[in-house]
């Protein structure tokens, strides 16, 4: 069984019933902040526990939880969305009244984007993508007074139930074609058994998987719901949706494709690929069409998923590699992003306007440096993390006789810079004259810490890229089923 291993996954189970348990739990004074208090510590906690692991593989309970250099450096990732998430939400109206209730969401929504990336059974999958899920249906909807908030909590659950439809019946086919529902075990019947690559039954399970799979990362044509679910919820909610389950989104592509069913590469290189240049066009050109900052962002990470996908399409370990860095790159930058809509909105009414943003950088130059840093760096202006992303990714795509993938990635690139331009311009253009000066708030120090550290991860991610490059390739490697 090797129960022990799975020990960041008991750790944040813990916390986050411990925290659920503070919300029948009066709380007064300076007692209000303790289900913040104790969800950042288990966060904490849970992410040096991964560090302690890290190492060679382990598995837990019959192999159906793998403890590896993979699913490790996933869970970093989700821990940082999962901490930046409560910090960008110390005080904000969607927390208030409701403190342990949306602490607790957010943890148990990080369980189980933990419990996909360590997943080695597809039921165990479909479980830790359900968990991250339901707990975002709630969260979108928290801000019950607000109608924006309710509307996209049930366009996610609408939208989100049909993708589970989809997934679980590819599950279904994909058992039924390999026989086990064992991760290890598809790959080896794949690459064993003969003929099993040339059964029918096979291409339609990978294609309703990627289907459904490309529902939660936000691709093209799946990504309907996510101008409307990103605009509407708490701008909390929208940045841990736009990271930790894009994050796992991804780490349950890595798995299924780059990892279980490997031997059939042929049958869903092209789809992915196709995938990916239909995200980042549309994307792209949706973002040019907006003059609300938050929609913006939320057709930039459509975008964004293409840039991703990419890394899967290859199929190849240098593609694992460039991926999981670009996500860290990906995750710094637009957390960075969204901790300036927050302390925006707060300031102003319809703060996340791009009118609203007029002068932000002259009034607050700090704010203005960090979101010129962090869409800079969506936008793959070197030297800045994203722009080592996108060439390590297009590299990737090179090497694998996919060039068509990287000139698609290289001009959406170039279309993008039109649209983060224009925020950050408008941010360090000179007030209109006779504007009314806009109510300043003391910044919150949760947000200014959140936008501050992924401004330095932007840069410092750039400038010492080889040590987590290491560290990705040592993912990108546990991938590989023995």
């Amino acid at each position: 069984m090797n129960a022990g291993a799975a020990l960041t996954l008991y750790v944040m189970g813990a916390v986050t019933v411990l925290v659920f348990l503070l919300a029948v739990t009066p709380l007064r004074g300076r007692w209000r902040r303790l289900p913040e208090i104790v969800g950042l510590a288990g966060v904490a906690a849970t992410a040096g526990i991964a560090v302690a692991q890290w190492g060679e593989r382990q598995v837990a309970f019959a192999g159906e939880i793998q403890i590896d250099r993979f699913s490790l450096l996933m869970t970093w990732i989700v821990m940082i969305a999962a901490a930046a998430s409560i910090l960008l939400a110390w005080g904000e109206p969607a927390a208030a009244g409701r403190r342990p209730e949306f602490t607790g969401l957010v943890l148990a929504a990080a369980t189980g984007m933990m419990l996909t990336v360590m997943s080695g059974n597809l039921i165990i999958l479909f479980i830790g993508i359900e968990l991250l899920s339901v707990s975002l249906y709630i969260l979108c909807a928290i801000e019950v007074t607000r109608e924006g908030s309710l509307e996209s909590g049930i366009k996610y659950l609408i939208t989100g139930s049909i993708g589970t439809a989809i997934l679980i019946y590819g599950f279904s086919l994909l058992y039924g074609v390999t026989g086990t529902t064992s991760l290890a075990g598809i790959a080896e019947r794949l690459g064993t058994v003969d003929g099993l690559l040339d059964e029918p039954l096979l291409v339609a399970a990978i294609a309703l998987i990627v289907v459904a799979l490309g529902f939660k990362a936000s691709a093209v044509p799946f990504h309907m719901w996510t101008p409307d679910v990103y605009q509407g919820a708490p701008t909390p909610v929208t940045a841990l949706m736009s990271t930790g389950t894009k994050a796992a989104a991804m780490g349950a592509f890595l798995l299924l494709f780059t990892g279980a069913t490997q031997q059939a590469a042929g049958d869903w290189r092209g789809l992915i690929g196709a995938l990916a240049v239909a995200t980042m066009v549309v994307g792209n050109v949706g973002a040019l069409l907006q003059d609300n900052v938050k929609r913006m962002l939320a057709w930039s990470s459509v975008a964004q998923a293409g840039y991703l996908l990419i890394g899967v399409a290859v199929g190849t370990l240098a593609g694992a590699e460039s991926l999981i860095y670009y996500l860290f790159a990906y995750v710094a930058m637009t957390l960075a992003s969204f901790a300036i809509v927050i302390l925006r909105e707060r300031e102003v009414e319809d703060g996340d306007r791009l009118v609203a943003f007029t002068g932000y950088g002259r009034a607050r130059p700090w704010a203005g440096v960090v979101m010129t840093l962090a869409l800079l760096s969506l936008a793959g202006f070197p030297p800045l993390a994203g722009f080592v992303g996108k060439f390590l990714l297009f590299g990737s795509a090179v090497d694998a006789d996919m060039a068509w993938l990287a000139i698609v990635g290289a001009v959406a690139s170039a279309v993008s810079v039109v649209y983060y331009l224009r925020v950050v311009i408008t941010m360090w253009a000179p007030q209109p004259d006779g504007a009314a000066e806009p109510r300043r708030l003391q910044v919150p120090a949760s947000v200014a810490t959140v936008a501050v550290a992924g401004a330095v991860a932007v840069v410092g991610l750039a400038i010492w890229a080889q040590p987590l490059l290491d560290l990705c390739a040592g993912a990108a490697r546990a991938l590989i089923i023995p």
